[in-house]
C-alpha cells in the first residue's frame, strides 16, 4: 500500500490513506483552525466533529462531537435533518456534550419546520430525535459506549471519551477494538478440554480493549498530556494549529497546541501514527510549514501525517 503523508483539497475534501499495525485507514474530510472541521474515518463508519455538511458525512452512522464551538458541530442539525427529510430508515449514534443537547435539538426542530414548508412557528421542542441515540461525552468518561452499524465476525468497536483542556468544555475520544481471548487460567489447555469446561456453563473468556484511533478534538498540549491513553493509543488524530514563533501567545490564549509543544514533549509520544489537523488559516498547504518541521526529531518525523 503507498502511504498519503499529506493531502491537499480534492473537490473540498482531504484524503489521507494510512496502515497502522495490521489496520488501514481511509481518512476524509476537511479541517481549517475557526472555519470548519469534520474527519471521518470509512473503516469505522464514525465522523470526529461535524464543523461543515460534507455529504458523504451522512452516510457514516456514529458522529463524535468535541465540543459546542460552531466550527466544529455547525452542520450535525443538517445532517439529523437530511436523515429525516429523505426517510433514511438508520439508526445512528451521536455522542456529544450534554450542554449541546437542548440547543441542537432546538436548530434541529426549526429545521425540520422550515424542511417541512411550516411557518417556523415550533410548538414543541424535539424530546426524541428520529432513529438516533443520543449520548452525552460525560457519560462515556467511565465505561465503553459501542459504535454502531460497525462489526466483524470475532470483534466489536467500542469508544471512551476523555477530558480535554479548552476554552470551553471538550473531549476527546478514543476508539477499541474488543475482543475475546481466554482467561489466564484456560490457557495451555487442549481442545477437548475446553469442550468439557464449556458443558458446565462456565465463562471461560474475557473481553479484551485494544485502542486504535485517538482523536483530541480542540485542545491545549496539557489535555492530550494528561490523558496516558491518548499517548499511547496506535493512531493520534491530534491539533496543531500553529507552528511559527508568531503564533505561541494566540495558541496559549485560545488553549491550542504550537508544534513547539510536540516537539518539546516528543519522548512522551508512543504512537505508530500521528495525523495533525486544524492548521490556523494561514498554513494552507504543506510547504507553508516545512521550515519548522524539517528539523524535529527523526522518531518523530517518521509518525507523522498532515491533513491540509
Amino acid at each position: 500500500m503507498d502511504e498519503i503523508k499529506y493531502s491537499y483539497q480534492n473537490n473540498g475534501t482531504t484524503n489521507i490513506k494510512t496502515k497502522v499495525g495490521s489496520d488501514t485507514y481511509n481518512i476524509r474530510g476537511y479541517s481549517r483552525a475557526g472555519l470548519k472541521t469534520s474527519i471521518m474515518i470509512d473503516e469505522l463508519n464514525v465522523v470526529f466533529d461535524m464543523g461543515y455538511a460534507d455529504e458523504k458525512a451522512f452516510s457514516y452512522d456514529n458522529k463524535l462531537i468535541s465540543h459546542g464551538h460552531t466550527d466544529h458541530i455547525g452542520s450535525l442539525h443538517i445532517d439529523h435533518c437530511a436523515r429525516q427529510l429523505y426517510d433514511i430508515k438508520k439508526g445512528k449514534l451521536i455522542v456529544m456534550p450534554y450542554r449541546c443537547f437542548d440547543p441542537f435539538k432546538m436548530l434541529s426542530t426549526a429545521f425540520s419546520e422550515m424542511n417541512c414548508g411550516k411557518s417556523g412557528d415550533i410548538k414543541k421542542i424535539f424530546d426524541k430525535l428520529h432513529l438516533t441515540q443520543l449520548v452525552s461525552s460525560e457519560s462515556c468518561l467511565d465505561k465503553y459506549q459501542y459504535l454502531i452499524g460497525v462489526s466483524k465476525p470475532i470483534s466489536n468497536f467500542v469508544l471512551k471519551s476523555f477530558l480535554m483542556d479548552h476554552k470551553i468544555e471538550a473531549f476527546g475520544y478514543i476508539i477499541y477494538r474488543v475482543s475475546r481471548k481466554l482467561k489466564s487460567e484456560y490457557v495451555g489447555l487442549q481442545p477437548h478440554e475446553i469442550i468439557q469446561i464449556k458443558k458446565t456453563s462456565k465463562c471461560i473468556t474475557t473481553d479484551c480493549y485494544t485502542s486504535l484511533v485517538g482523536y483530541t478534538g480542540d485542545t491545549s498540549i496539557d489535555g492530550v498530556l494528561n490523558n496516558s491513553e491518548l499517548l499511547n493509543v496506535r493512531l493520534l488524530i491530534m491539533e496543531c494549529t500553529g507552528f511559527g514563533p508568531n503564533d505561541i501567545c494566540q495558541c496559549n490564549e485560545g488553549k491550542h497546541i504550537h508544534w513547539e509543544d510536540i516537539v518539546k514533549n516528543s519522548d512522551k509520544f508512543k504512537n505508530d501514527k500521528i495525523l495533525l489537523f486544524h492548521f490556523s488559516q494561514k498554513y494552507k498547504v504543506y510547504e507553508d510549514i516545512a521550515e519548522y518541521i524539517h528539523e524535529c526529531p527523526k522518531e518523530l518525523a517518521n509518525k507523522l501525517l498532515f491533513f491540509f
